[in-house]
């Protein structure tokens, strides 16, 4: 019987990191047999520092790729484990460059010379590799750890109707009738692009205003209990009108995504709430609060629908965007279902290979 330790930061519920770890375990429960394979998530009352007891370590989805975790993986590495990534990215903070396209792009990443070489050798002898994004592919790169091994897998969350395809057919009346912008807004301790949530809040309050203005229902919600606070202070902001709606409850994926499937658009500050409402096939606009937001949304191809959030300009581009986006619905489902199938496609690999 072979022991497969999936690395995640789970166990804490935090919607993402749960979400990923159980299409983890879905595929595993589909394609792995039972009587030859023990797959054992990273759970707090798991022993799983001790990589020496599992046969293969499997860095799991989320920003694992930074050290700590790079350097159990390289400990499993020399004591001869098998090493996959699955969906794994990077995450920081950093200062932006110019660019000749105008598009940001971040400034090289600081990392010691003992990490860079860690990297190196997990990169040129894992299974599998598949990250989150291809600002992750190029922290890799820069560091001088590439290798050709190296495949873009998009975010294990995307798996969700990959693996159990809904019926979408009658939501585009449903949307038209409620014109209603769902808006995600929590707290990441002001560690974020330009250290000030005050500055991401009242911007997107202002946005909020606008929106009602314009004729939308709002809809206010959070993905992580420690959220609600800043929900309730944003609430207040826009101002107690009759149509905006304060939800503050944290549901599972599979509530999420129902609740987000008669919207018309969403505005998200949080990573997974961009893809719950990609799971629902509601378009979106990503507030780019750390590294890992423009991971994702540059591996969907969806780079023009994620402002930085300290952009000068928040509130107004989170307007235009929002209306913009529900406007190109169908385009925007077009890009999703693609991502959607390169991601099933990428994340299976393992299994279907029998890579663990």
């Amino acid at each position: 019987m072979r022991k497969v330790l999936y690395l995640g930061w789970i166990g804490f519920n935090n919607l993402g990191d749960e979400w990923m770890w159980e299409m983890f375990n879905e595929l595993a429960e589909t394609h792995l047999k039972k009587d030859e394979y023990q797959v054992i998530p990273s759970l707090p009352n798991v022993e799983w520092k001790k990589v020496n007891e599992y046969d293969t370590i499997v860095l799991g989805g989320g920003s694992l790729i930074v050290p700590g975790y790079v350097d159990l993986v390289h400990e499993a590495l020399e004591l001869g484990k098998n090493i996959v990534f699955w969906g794994s990215g990077h995450d920081r903070l950093h200062q932006w460059l110019p660019s000749a396209d105008g598009r940001l792009k971040p400034a090289a990443a600081l990392e010691t010379a003992p990490y860079s070489k860690k990297l190196k050798a997990i990169m040129e002898h894992n299974a599998y590799c598949g990250v989150r994004g291809p600002w992750t592919v190029d922290y890799i790169e820069s560091l001088g750890a590439y290798s050709n091994k190296i495949s873009i897998s998009g975010d294990p969350a995307m798996l969700m109707n990959a693996l159990n395809p809904v019926d979408r057919s009658d939501r585009s009346v449903q949307i038209g009738n409620k014109r209603t912008i769902g808006i995600n807004w929590g707290t990441s301790y002001n560690r974020i692009y330009g250290g000030s949530e005050e500055k991401v809040e009242n911007a997107l309050a202002e946005a909020g205003r606008t929106l009602l203005a314009l004729g939308y229902n709002l809809h206010l919600y959070s993905v992580w209990g420690p959220d609600k606070e800043a929900l309730a202070r944003l609430y207040g902001k826009i101002g107690h009108d009759e149509r905006v709606t304060m939800d503050p409850k944290v549901y599972s994926a599979a509530d999420y995504v129902q609740l987000l499937s008669s919207f018309t658009a969403t505005i998200n500050f949080k990573l997974h709430a961009n893809l719950l409402s990609a799971a629902a096939n509601v378009p979106f606009v990503c507030i780019g609060y750390r590294f890992k937001s423009f991971d994702l949304m540059h591996g969907l191809g969806l780079a023009d629908w994620i402002v930085s959030a300290d952009d000068t300009q928040l509130s107004i581009k989170l307007i235009q965007k929002a209306q913009a986006a529900a406007a190109w619905r169908e385009g925007y489902a077009s890009k999703l279902e693609e991502g959607r199938q390169a991601a099933y496609q990428s994340l299976v690999t393992p299994f279907r290979e029998g890579l663990f």
